[in-house]
């Protein structure tokens, strides 16, 4: 009994606190209209749903009552925002089961590439951190399983498609840095690890890791979770360049949008631009298009064609390394159109690559 009144006495002297630190806010920015909350409607969850639809009324000064927001939820108790669990090290995104089509209907679009072409294809689904560092989210959250629902969907891939199992390169590598901390994405590091596996599956041997220089990019990264969030409790990440000094110079890359026009970029495959920005990650591939086209001074016949959603941009730099073209199709923009986006016969193997969760929103 005494411990169920300590909790009630805690419950109400943070929400004490919170109204205050909330109302000097108010104060501050002068908000004629803003949802002051009562002890009742900070508990029954009323007040919430009124402040959610203040900030999107008001978005001058959306950022900072949102922060104030998220500071007296999880004084509260809550462990999740906007979708996102908040952990003592990590942001980790909430993965939701509903609408989830069977293993048999996510393997079809991979299985109708390869009867199409029968060309040598390879998959890589790759799971969330949420999957990987599942231990570590609250007691009793609510997320989906994509351990097993990437090997079900491994299990349902034609004869001649090989899958890798980045769950398993991952999941055995978690005390490192794999993901980042604010962001949905694989690190450099991470998806390194994965390639590995992947291109030695894909007949030929990985450049080693002692071969790159790292350089630090920014050390101040915050990426799409922390966007969601805008919680600061968690260090910010490090986004990394790997660069193999002696490995193959990139001559040529250009870039196909929807809209029919066609941008040369010269040489350049990252985008330096980028770091100055909110979207860091962007640096990696540059601008998004509908194909991008690579070309490098390999002169080895071996042409990759590349489906893929945003997690495949890092891993672009350790493919080249290994191919004298690689066309990559986002399939986040042209799913339709995915098997008339290139001519398969110009190519000598398929890879498709995509984070776990985008593959089951694409298709």
């Amino acid at each position: 009994m005494k411990q169920n009144h300590l909790h009630r006495l805690t419950v109400i002297v943070t929400a004490a606190v919170y109204l205050a630190v909330l109302t000097a806010t108010v104060i501050a920015f002068r908000p004629s209209e803003f949802p002051l909350p009562t002890l009742q409607t900070a508990f029954n969850g009323e007040w919430t749903g009124r402040v959610e639809a203040y900030l999107t009324e008001h978005i001058g000064f959306h950022d900072e009552l949102f922060r104030v927001k998220s500071r007296a939820d999880l004084l509260l108790g809550e462990k999740m925002i906007q979708g996102v669990y908040i952990t003592d090290d990590m942001l980790l995104e909430k993965l939701v089961t509903d609408d989830t089509p069977d293993a048999a209907a996510s393997a079809q679009p991979v299985n109708d590439f390869y009867a199409k072409t029968g060309m040598p294809t390879y998959l890589i689904l790759v799971p969330s951190a949420s999957e990987v560092y599942k231990s570590t989210l609250p007691a009793n959250a609510l997320n989906a399983d994509q351990k097993n629902r990437i090997q079900a969907i491994y299990a349902e891939t034609a004869a001649g498609v090989r899958c890798v199992d980045a769950y398993n390169v991952l999941s055995s590598r978690k005390d490192n840095y794999i993901y980042y901390r604010t962001d949905s994405h694989w690190t450099s590091y991470g998806c390194y690890c994965v390639y590995q596996t992947a291109i030695q599956k894909m007949g030929v041997s990985a450049v080693p890791y002692e071969n790159y220089v790292i350089s630090h990019l920014s050390t101040e990264y915050r990426g799409d979770l922390y966007a969601r969030t805008l919680y600061s409790g968690v260090k910010a990440d490090v986004l990394d360049r790997y660069r193999n000094e002696d490995g193959v110079q990139i001559t040529h890359v250009t870039a196909y949008y929807g809209d029919g026009s066609i941008e040369d970029r010269g040489d350049a495959l990252y985008d330096e631009s980028a770091v100055e920005t909110e979207d860091m990650y962007r640096y990696y591939l540059g601008k998004p298009c509908e194909k991008l086209v690579i070309q490098t001074n390999l002169d080895n016949g071996r042409k990759l064609l590349l489906y893929k959603d945003d997690f495949a941009d890092c891993m672009i730099p350790f493919l080249a390394e290994h191919y004298s073209e690689i066309c990559i199709i986002d399939l986040t923009r042209m799913r339709s159109a995915y098997l008339t986006a290139a001519d398969p016969a110009d190519y000598t193997q398929a890879l498709f690559l995509c984070s776990m969760e985008a593959w089951d929103q694409i298709w």
